[in-house]
């Protein structure tokens, strides 16, 4: 494996088809437009405008037979270029020198090469760009065998479990575990967009591309380079990129029925022409400048290259838009749900207190509640994990773990040569295995149901005792990233697992519109569902599109039913493979930014498609010779031809000013 194969790249653009196009159309021109025309001029212009319709304008005669199936721009061109060089070689036999149309036929085909080059250019720069990670890699890594010795190896060759040194200035070849027991510092802005350095402890993620601005340090692979989670993603995107959102799709639809259109129009103005002066060519040139001049090249490219531009600029801010489709949607949206733990609050719960019942201690509560959660992942888990280490609690053996998401877990725990059944969670749990509610402290439940701490209850052998309080630190820049929400119109809500009291105790002080706590993480996306159902106002029905924020496994599914599923960096791979954008950054700050570059990436689209439309609206009249009565006006095809190049150029200049921007 190269470097290069880490992120696939979209092929560059060859210009030579346009270039030798345009090359062959000027010589076929010079001769074409001789001021004595004779066989000889008229046989070399045809030779030069024939090689470029055999060499380079075959696919615009092949697309003439999907005129009645699936018509498209190629189609107009082809028809463009077969009737100029057909009629020309017709007038030809009849001895007629002076209304040869060769260089025509050969100058639509170069104008056209030109304008598709120019948006196959662009689209490369984009993906260039974007996959750009990839070629900031070391091609060679040093690699720390099981002796110590040190061996220098390609990138392609490193493995999952290698432990790798990482000198200052060099980048993370791979994503790994942090082995060195100072930790490290790294310059994470290729990836984030965030330029202030993060630093990381041992065990910390060091993720592919960051930059070491610390210290050497050492890492073990955890992915090889071509699996990380920046190349999985920027894969998704290109995905994305390559495959037709519906708002392409729309378009495509209307330049189905456009181009049929089109011919009869230039059908029409020929036929009408033809009438007026059968001893005149302006039939030709008025049929054959509608159809170049029409051509939705620029239509073909309006969306496209606006939606790269987006993906583009979202990028370089450390947001991954995975689904184009969100850029449709965006204009919808009218409330924005988030998931607590993880996404609200930083997703690291301390243990604040143990209450305990009767004379049992507080480590002993901390001993039960280890021995079931010692493998789980959960915050919560990880939290009571930290504390009850740090308090020295006895590390208990535990089996026939279950775990019932949102609600708790419960196993079986080997204590004093006995076995002890240990169940861990909320209350609602606690009955749920059998504990007997009258016996559970009514002093307990009326300090748990009054907190905003989050209560986690112990129990053993069918008895209550005690509570473990935790609480989780609200994310810096929250606040003020509702308030933006909120000032943009969107009602600003909150979905979680924890009970109301802890939900309302965080709405409060957030000022959130809404809350549904108590969730099962299996009940999130019917909320979503639930969200989204009509309602009954008045004599009129409100419709309500809800966007998600949050990262956890259990939120996959309400990412996935969201109008608009947004991932946080840190989230589970579920929960990013199923959002329609991910922030790399992990920062929540990023939300409203998201929401703004799909919102002027919108605009973009649909300005490109006024450029587009506009210019045909115009365009086609005067190329049927509507200005010829009145001011003698009349389109040569090859001015049509370059009026159309132009067009798409416009499209193409205001994509570019949007990614400057």
């Amino acid at each position: 494996m190269t470097i290069e194969n880490l992120v696939p790249v979209r092929p560059k653009p060859s210009p030579w088809p346009w270039l030798g196009a345009l090359s062959l159309s000027f010589i076929s021109m010079g001769f074409g437009m001789s001021a004595e025309p004779s066989s000889t001029t008229a046989g070399v212009s045809a030779a030069a405008g024939g090689l470029v319709v055999i060499l380079f304008g075959q696919k615009f005669i092949l697309a003439i037979g999907k005129i009645f199936r699936s018509a498209n721009m190629n189609t107009l061109i082809g028809i463009s270029i077969l009737a100029s060089f057909g009629l020309s070689i017709w007038n030809w036999s009849k001895g007629d020198l002076h209304h040869l149309y060769f260089e025509a036929a050969s100058f639509i085909a170069a104008f056209v090469l030109f304008g598709q080059y120019l948006e196959g250019w662009i689209l490369w720069k984009m993906h260039h760009q974007m996959s750009g990670l990839a070629l900031l890699l070391p091609k060679k890594v040093r690699r720390i065998s099981d002796n110590a010795t040190e061996q220098e190896i390609d990138i392609g060759e490193i493995r999952v479990g290698d432990q790798l040194k990482i000198l200052v200035g060099e980048r993370v070849p791979a994503d790994s575990i942090i082995l060195s027991d100072q930790g490290a510092t790294f310059d994470e802005s290729v990836l984030t967009g965030e330029s202030n350095p993060v630093t990381k402890l041992k065990s910390g993620h060091a993720v592919q591309g960051a930059l070491n601005v610390g210290q050497p340090i050492l890492v073990r692979v955890t992915q090889i380079p071509g699996q990380s989670l920046y190349a999985n993603l920027v894969r998704e995107v290109q995905t994305s990129l390559s495959s037709k959102p519906e708002i392409q799709k729309s378009v495509d639809r209307i330049a189905t029925i456009f181009v049929p259109l089109v011919v009869l129009i230039a059908a029409a103005a020929g036929y009408y022409w033809w009438r007026q002066s059968p001893e005149t060519d302006l039939f030709v040139q008025t049929t054959i400048a509608v159809l170049v001049i029409a051509c939705p090249c620029a239509l073909g490219m309006a969306t496209p290259t606006a939606l790269f531009a987006g993906a583009l600029r979202a990028g370089r801010k450390g947001i991954l838009l995975k689904s184009l489709d969100a850029v449709d949607r965006v204009g919808d949206l009218t409330q924005v749900a988030f998931d607590k733990t993880g996404t609200l609050t930083e997703g690291r719960p301390s243990v604040q207190r143990v209450k305990a019942v009767d004379h049992v201690s507080h480590t002993e509560i901390l001993e039960w509640a280890l021995a079931v959660e010692r493998d789980s992942e959960h915050p919560y888990a990880q939290a009571i994990r930290t504390h009850a280490l740090k308090e020295r609690a006895r590390e208990l053996q535990a089996t026939d773990i279950k775990v019932a998401l949102g609600r708790g877990v419960c196993g079986s725990v080997q204590k004093d040569k006995a076995t002890h059944q240990v169940v861990v969670g909320n209350l609602v749990w606690m009955f749920e295995n059998d504990f007997d509610s009258t016996q559970v402290p009514a002093d307990l439940v009326w300090e748990s149901e009054g907190t905003h701490e989050t209560s986690i209850w112990v129990g053993v052998d069918k008895k209550i005792l005690g509570i473990i309080f935790l609480a989780d630190k609200i994310r810096e820049g929250v606040a003020k990233t509702l308030e933006v929400l909120t000032n943009e119109g969107l009602e600003v809500g909150m979905i979680t697992g924890d009970s109301e009291v802890v939900a309302k105790a965080m709405a409060k002080s957030l000022k959130l519109k809404f809350i549904h706590a108590g969730v099962l993480p299996s009940e999130k996306a019917t909320i979503i569902k639930r969200l989204h159902t009509p309602k009954k106002k008045g004599l009129d029905y409100l419709y309500q599109k809800v966007a998600f924020v949050g990262d956890g496994v259990n939120d996959g599914p309400a990412l996935a039913e969201a109008h608009i599923g947004i991932s946080m960096g840190s989230g589970s791979s579920l929960a990013q493979s199923t959002a329609d954008v991910v922030l790399l950054s992990n920062d929540i700050r990023q939300v409203p930014a998201t929401l703004e570059i799909l919102r002027q990436t919108k605009t973009l689209v649909l300005q490109n498609l006024f450029l587009s439309f506009g210019y045909n609206i115009l365009a086609i009249p005067v190329a049927a010779g509507v200005l010829y009565s009145w001011k003698g006006i009349l389109l040569n095809p090859m001015i049509a031809a370059g009026a159309m190049a132009l067009s798409s150029l416009s499209v193409l200049g205001n994509s570019l000013r949007a990614l400057r921007s």
